[in-house]
C-alpha cells in the first residue's frame, strides 16, 4: 500500500470516529489542587483556554485536548514531574461528585470497586476501570478507550497516575486500612526517576506493560467501609443510574460540537470548517451527524451564543459592548437585536433586571 493510501485509509478511520469527554469534576479537581500550591487559577484557565465559570456547571463535559492541556500547564506551573501521583495522594470523595456519595455509602471494599466500574463512565469515557478475581488475587484494571478519539492514547502518564494512586487514597479513607499492594502495572513508559511510585505504591511497579493494573489480596474485598448506610446508597445510586441513562441517551456531536465552538467563540465566529477540523472530522460527516440528532451547526451556534450571552450579562461587572465583541458581533446593535430575538429584552433590561434581583 502507498504512503498516500495509507493517509487516506486513516482519514476515513479517523473522521467518523467520536471523541471521548471528562466531566467537569476532573479537571476542576486538578486546578483546585494546583491552586494549594500556588498556582493562580485564573491564569491557569486562561492558559488551557477554559472559562472558569464551566467548572461551576456540573454536568459539563470536558474535551480530551482541554484535559491535555491542562496536565501539560499543570506540570509546568508546578514544576512537579510526579504531580499526577502527588494529586493523588490528597484526593477527596466530595471532588468526584455524586459518585463520591455512592462509594461514601457502600458496606464493603467490593462493593466500592463495583460501584466504581459500574458508574465510571460519569466522569470519563476515556476509561475502562474494571476489575477481577484470579487465584486469590484482585486484578484491578484502568484500560485505556481505543476506539474512541482520546487524548489519554497518546499522553496517559499523568492522569492514569493520578487514578491509580487516589484508588489507594480512597481505600484508606472510606475503609480505615491500607492497601498492601503486590505489584502495579502502568503502560506508559518508565520515567527517569520512579522513586516516588516506589515510595507511594510500596511495592514492584512495572511500566511499559498491557494494561494499567493494580494487584492485592482478595480478602481486601470483605473489607467494611466505615461510613456504609445502605438507605443513603439506595438513594445516591437511584440518581447516578439516572445521570448513566442521560449521558448515554446524550447526542454527542451535538454536545461536542457545542462545547467545541464555546471553547472557539472569542472575539470571532468559528466557521464549521474550523469545528470539524478540530475534531477531526469532515465538513459533510458532521454535518449529517448534526442532521441525525436533530439539529445543526448554525442552530447550535445560535444556541451557544445565546447561552453564553445570558452567562456573561449575570455578571455586574462585564460591560454589554465586551460581550457583543466576545460572541463575535460585528457591532454592537447586532448584538442587540440578536439578544432581543432571544430573549425579547435587550441586553440592557436584560442585565439590569438581574442586577436588581
Amino acid at each position: 500500500m502507498t504512503s498516500r493510501a495509507n493517509v487516506l485509509t486513516f482519514y476515513a478511520v479517523s473522521v467518523d470516529m467520536k471523541e471521548a469527554t471528562f466531566s467537569v469534576f476532573l479537571i476542576r479537581k486538578a486546578i483546585q489542587y494546583t491552586a494549594t500550591r500556588g498556582v493562580d487559577t485564573k491564569s491557569l484557565c486562561a492558559a488551557i483556554n477554559i472559562d472558569p465559570s464551566l467548572l461551576e456547571v456540573p454536568d459539563h463535559r470536558i474535551t480530551g485536548d482541554i484535559n491535555r492541556a491542562m496536565w501539560r500547564e499543570i506540570v509546568k506551573q508546578t514544576g512537579d514531574n510526579n504531580v499526577g501521583l502527588h494529586m493523588g495522594e490528597e484526593f477527596n470523595l466530595a471532588s468526584i461528585g455524586i459518585l463520591g456519595y455512592v462509594l461514601y455509602n457502600c458496606q464493603t471494599f467490593n462493593q466500592v470497586l463495583e460501584k466504581l466500574s459500574r458508574y465510571w463512565y460519569l466522569l470519563s469515557q476515556g476509561i475502562y476501570m474494571h476489575y477481577s478475581v484470579s487465584q486469590g488475587q484482585v486484578l484491578c484494571d484502568c484500560d485505556i478507550v481505543s476506539n474512541l478519539k482520546n487524548y489519554l492514547l497518546e499522553e496517559p502518564r499523568q492522569p492514569i497516575e493520578s487514578i491509580l494512586t487516589s484508588l489507594l487514597t480512597l481505600t484508606k479513607s472510606i475503609t480505615g486500612k491500607q492497601l498492601h499492594l503486590y505489584a502495579v502495572w502502568f503502560q506508559h513508559p518508565c520515567p527517569s526517576d520512579i522513586s516516588e511510585h516506589q515510595r507511594i505504591f510500596g511495592t514492584n511497579v512495572q511500566f511499559s506493560m498491557p494494561t494499567n493494573r493494580m494487584i492485592f489480596d482478595a480478602n481486601c474485598l470483605n473489607w467494611e467501609v466505615l461510613s456504609a448506610n445502605p438507605n443513603l446508597l439506595l438513594v445516591f445510586e437511584q440518581y447516578a443510574e439516572a445521570m448513566l441513562h442521560k449521558l448515554s441517551q446524550q447526542n454527542t456531536y451535538t454536545n461536542t460540537v457545542v462545547d467545541a465552538i464555546a471553547q472557539k467563540l472569542k472575539g470571532e465566529v468559528p466557521t464549521i470548517e474550523v469545528i470539524a477540523n478540530g475534531l477531526a472530522i469532515s465538513v459533510r460527516n458532521l454535518q449529517r451527524e448534526l442532521q441525525a440528532e436533530g439539529t445543526s451547526y448554525q442552530q447550535l451556534l445560535d444556541e451557544t451564543r445565546k447561552e453564553l450571552a445570558i452567562r456573561y450579562l449575570k455578571k455586574p461587572n462585564v460591560m454589554i459592548h465586551d460581550v457583543a465583541f466576545l460572541l463575535g458581533f460585528s457591532e454592537p446593535s447586532a448584538f442587540h437585536r440578536a439578544f432581543k430575538r432571544w430573549t425579547g429584552k435587550t441586553p440592557r433590561a436584560y442585565k439590569g433586571q438581574k442586577i436588581r434581583n
